[in-house]
């Protein structure tokens, strides 16, 4: 049934009372003509005046009535051109899926089992499976990029395009945990039919409208959303900074992963962590593409290139005066070089950096960036890939010097966990030992690590430190297994020698001929155990709690 149109019926009604109106009016502007009493003269006057009035009269009656005629002619075309009341929703919905349609081309949901590892319970190691969903976007190079939480600990990994019922597996190939970023793959050419590569944006403004694309709590949801401020921002997996954008709304549970585009429909980057209830960052496209241009030129993610310093500002004008800093020379101040890095043959403490390739760094540790603003000095080493070289100029008692340094990026002792593997244990008289990492923090945590300090963070990402995960109950471990020192503590040495990996540590009980096992734990705390009951009731206590061996198969010695 067609309904009538408000637009139309106002116009139709609008031209009748005007023309109405008008037509009194005119009526009564003209005065009436009734014989006059005047002289003759003036009666003269009066078949002329009587003449032209009839005369207006008719010319307006007839102009009214043709435009009267016209506009009903498109009254009655605009009556006949009218769009059923049920279809108006349709055309609007198809209207809005039109404007969406594009970005729906490279968006995808991302559905992945897990079974993380139980570190407090070796018996079955993995907890049972269960689906987490997350928002993925394609890019060029047949790859599906998603954020790295979402495939940790994985068991399988599977998309699903949108207006689509088929699930595709996906392949993990990389992961970057600086900026939470995982790239998948898949392997089926039917996936890849139909769909359309993001193409990358430049840096958005402040205030600048964005929208985020993706499947919080497994349904598709648009957000609007404007940028308060762009700046270097650090994953809570990792110690890293890298350029971000922070916006000025909260990111859901499966929104991770989602791509951000601006108005003129570039992907500008990708969100992936809440910093806030109402701000959330995302790593910008810059990011992005360095991910993608290292996998691509080395086959494999190899990070990104840092200086392996550990630095201070110089605000301070004491201190500048102090190491006899020239009038106008700002720099920051080396107080650790770190000796697994190719500048500590170079670099010594107490050398003020002054620029990197040939831009100033300020008293504060930044440089210039765009619109005006400043960035930390290594917003300029993520822009390098590992292998390059940068120029530093280095002010070192009094004296200028200049180098040229090949960059590395820090290596991971354990990289991240994209395979489903379980994790390493190795256990003596219920005590259960193993690596610290990031997912045995995530476990003792929460998935935040924000109010971790840096060093622990440090430790779990770069130096394999061993430690107690769980006291089993025993008759060995008595005394023992309710003692708050034991959670989490560190393994520094073992009947005097140094623990230098998980490996290290179980070769070193192993082998151990002594009559105690005397364990230094950080914290100045120590654990004790008789070697020969230890190791008599191992056996035992790995019975009655359904263990299958006392360590991982990756320790144990061919």
């Amino acid at each position: 049934m067609l309904a009538t149109s408000p637009v139309i019926d106002t116009l139709s009604c609008n031209l009748y009372t005007n023309f109405n109106v008008i037509d009194r009016i005119f009526q009564r502007s003209f005065f009436p003509l009734e014989p006059y009493s005047d002289p003759p003269d003036h009666h003269r006057i009066r078949p002329i005046v009587q003449c032209r009035c009839s005369s207006s009269r008719s010319s307006f009656s007839l102009q009214k009535d043709r435009f009267a005629s016209r506009a009903q002619d498109f009254l009655d075309c605009a009556q006949k051109l009218q769009v059923p009341e049920e279809d108006r929703g349709l055309e609007q919905e198809k209207r809005k899926k039109k404007k969406v349609s594009p970005y729906l081309a490279a968006l995808v949901k991302v559905l992945c089992w897990k079974s993380p590892p139980n570190f407090l319970r070796p018996r079955g190691q993995w907890r049972p499976k269960y689906p987490s969903t997350r928002s993925g976007f394609i890019v060029k190079g047949r790859k599906v990029l998603t954020c790295a939480q979402c495939v940790d600990h994985h068991t399988k990994v599977q998309l699903k395009k949108p207006n689509s019922d088929t699930l595709y597996t996906a392949t993990v190939v990389a992961v970057a945990l600086e900026c939470d970023l995982a790239m998948l793959t898949v392997s089926d050419d039917k996936f890849w039919e139909g769909v359309v590569p993001v193409e990358f944006g430049d840096i958005p403004a402040p205030e600048e409208k964005l929208t985020i694309m993706g499947y919080p709590d497994g349904k598709f949801s648009m957000i609007t959303t404007s940028v308060s401020k762009v700046s270097m921002t650090k994953s809570s997996l990792c110690l890293a900074e890298l350029l971000g954008v922070q916006v000025d709304v909260a990111i859901v549970i499966g929104t991770s992963g989602s791509p951000v585009f601006n108005k003129r429909g570039k992907c500008v980057g990708m969100a992936f962590q809440s910093c806030k209830e109402d701000e959330s960052d995302i790593i910008a496209a810059s990011v992005i593409d360095h991910v993608l241009q290292d996998y691509d030129k080395n086959g494999a993610y190899t990070g990104f290139p840092t200086l392996g310093i550990v630095w201070q500002n110089m605000e301070y004008p004491d201190l500048r005066l102090f190491l006899k800093m020239g009038h106008g020379q700002q720099g920051i101040l080396i107080i650790e070089v770190k000796p697994n890095y190719p500048e500590y043959e170079i670099l010594k403490p107490n050398d003020i950096i002054l620029s990197i390739d040939g831009i100033n760094i300020g008293n504060d540790g930044t440089v210039p960036f765009s619109q005006g603003q400043r960035m930390p000095f290594s917003y300029l080493l993520t822009q390098k890939y590992t292998g390059d070289t940068v120029d530093l100029e280095v002010l070192r008692n009094s004296e200028i010097l200049k180098y040229n340094l090949k960059l590395t990026a820090h290596k991971q002792f354990k990289p991240a966990n994209i395979s489903g593997r379980p994790f390493s244990h190795y256990i003596v008289a219920g005590f259960v030992f193993t690596t610290l990492s990031i997912s045995y923090l995530q476990s003792e945590y929460g998935l935040s690590l924000r109010n971790l300090s840096k060093e622990l963070i440090w430790q779990a990402l770069y130096e394999e430190r061993v430690v107690i995960s769980k006291v089993l109950k025993s008759g060995t471990s008595n005394g023992y297994d309710h003692m708050e020192y034991l959670e989490n503590a560190q393994v520094l040495a073992v009947n005097g020698i140094p623990v230098q990996s998980l490996k290290s540590f179980a070769s070193i009980v192993e082998s151990c001929n002594e009559e105690f096992l005397e364990f230094i734990l950080d914290k100045q705390k120590k654990l004790v155990l008789h070697t020969a009951s230890a190791k008599a009731r191992t056996p035992d206590i790995l019975k009655m709690h359904n263990i299958p061996s006392a360590m991982s198969d990756d320790l144990k010695i061919c």
